[in-house]
């Protein structure tokens, strides 16, 4: 097994440069059938190339949009990536807060899986300061991984862990994942002064303050001028000399100061002792990081999306792991392709295609004549998913998710699969007690093309 990884890496490696390496899709197969989660788990959907190479190998490595389209793409990216430094007020914080306390201070479970108590709800109100609300107006950076947190505490708020698909791990507070490097608009401080409610460009939440440094105008004119690069191999650690600061995620963008052949310099924040923003300049080899846009082409974004295959489902970015939208969205954004964080949206971007009321075989024929492999989102109620080809005539989509619908004697319950994985959209039909039109494909209600125009 390790003789094939180092040559999926040395193949990506030629990728990202723009060679390309002929052979690699026929050895990721091979390693990749010859263990791993299709025999663990025995059911036909999974058993399938689970290598995203290896769905690239019978297309060819040309771009799959206009070099036009693709600067104007990139455009708008840098555009919602930088918006929150040009708030001067926070984005709809009092209806969110409310909304929050509304929906999760009532009927949820802590950490043992026994209720909370009114008093622990009331705690997080009094932490909150809902009356504090744009009392800061300050603009930040985060300076580590970090969550978006919708309370601001680190423990959790679970529906009842006797229901079917609630309990561990989602925990209704974890709103999302944020990148190291991401712009944010801070509203105000928690009551302890160790949380700040912040706005990124995709969603709002408590961020740690430990976690981000503030910035000042000067700051802010450097950054944004400056070109970006984009973390392609997963967890890279960026080190400044002798001393680690973070693991960065596929999708992290910072600011690119010097590009090389080999290696590239980007600039990373730090917090300093008041709290401010402090540069420091991390180099990183042409394996890890490339100047972003990387023109998509199907080696190049099969490359990207190996890095992400079989990490474990973190709903929210729970435990630091991508849900459904987290991988689609971090999959697409090294190619300068922005997509919201909810779903719902993603599956409503760009130019989308509504599907409701078509059979199966309707959709699937459809997706195999209008999909672009690596290009196309396949979206459901609640769950998105990125097509990725064709085998043996069935269409292929390349997603991270929880698990398959259930039913025993009247009873909902879930077949967990928990991790990203390509899986054909019957997955689950070979279950004998799967959820009679539950199915991935009996969900299927949109289509959607990003890298497209949606203007009508």
């Amino acid at each position: 097994m390790r003789n094939g990884y180092t040559f999926v890496r040395r193949c990506k490696k030629r990728y990202f440069g723009g060679m390309a390496c002929a052979f690699a899709a026929l050895f990721c197969f091979l390693f990749s059938n010859s263990t791993g989660a299709s025999t663990a788990w025995a059911l036909a959907g999974l058993a399938v190339p689970q290598s995203p190479m290896y769905h690239a190998a019978s297309f060819a490595d040309e771009p799959l949009i206009s070099a036009e389209r693709h600067e104007e793409l990139y455009r708008k990216l840098k555009e919602r990536f930088y918006a929150p430094w040009r708030q001067t007020e926070p984005r709809q914080a009092a209806e969110v807060l409310q909304w929050v306390f509304d929906r999760y201070g009532v009927d949820v479970y802590g950490e043992n899986l026994l209720p909370r108590s009114p008093s622990w709800t009331e705690e997080q109100r009094l932490q909150a300061r809902l009356d504090a609300i744009g009392e800061l107006n300050r603009h930040a950076v985060s300076v580590r991984p970090t969550s978006l947190r919708l309370m601001p505490t680190t423990t959790p708020a679970f529906r009842s862990p006797e229901l079917a698909g609630e309990g561990y791990p989602f925990d209704y507070l974890q709103n999302s994942g944020v990148h190291p490097g991401e712009p944010l608009f801070v509203s105000h401080l928690s009551m302890d002064g160790l949380w700040a409610w912040c706005d990124t460009s995709y969603a709002s939440g408590w961020v740690e303050v430990r976690d981000l440094a503030f910035v000042d105008d000067a700051a802010k004119a450097k950054w944004t001028t400056l070109p970006l690069a984009v973390i392609v191999r997963e967890n890279a650690l960026l080190r400044d000399g002798t001393q680690s600061l973070f693991r960065a995620k596929v999708g992290a963008m910072l600011p690119l100061l010097r590009r090389g052949i080999a290696e590239h310099v980007l600039v990373v924040p730090v917090r300093g002792q008041d709290g401010r923003l402090v540069e420091r300049s991390v180099r990183l080899s042409a394996e890890e990081a490339v100047p972003a846009p990387l023109v998509p082409t199907p080696w190049k974004l099969a490359a990207v999306a190996e890095e992400l295959r079989g990490e474990l489902y973190g709903w929210g970015g729970f435990l630091g792991n991508r849900d459904c939208s987290a991988l689609t969205r971090d999959a697409l954004l090294p190619f300068g392709i922005w997509l919201p964080r909810n779903s719902r949206f993603q599956a409503e971007s760009g130019k989308f295609l509504p599907i409701d009321g078509f059979s199966n075989e309707e959709k699937k024929e459809l997706l195999k004549r209008e999909g672009v492999p690596f290009l196309t989102l396949v979206g459901l109620p609640g769950h998105i998913m990125l097509y990725v080809g064709t085998h043996r005539g069935e269409p292929l989509v390349f997603h991270n998710m929880w698990g398959i619908r259930t039913e025993r004697k009247g009873v909902e319950g879930r077949h967990i699969v928990g991790r990203a994985a390509v899986t054909t959209l019957d997955l689950g039909e070979d279950l004998p007690e799967h959820a009679p039109g539950k199915l991935l494909v009996d969900r299927i209600n949109r289509l959607s093309f990003p890298a497209e125009d949606g203007a009508q």
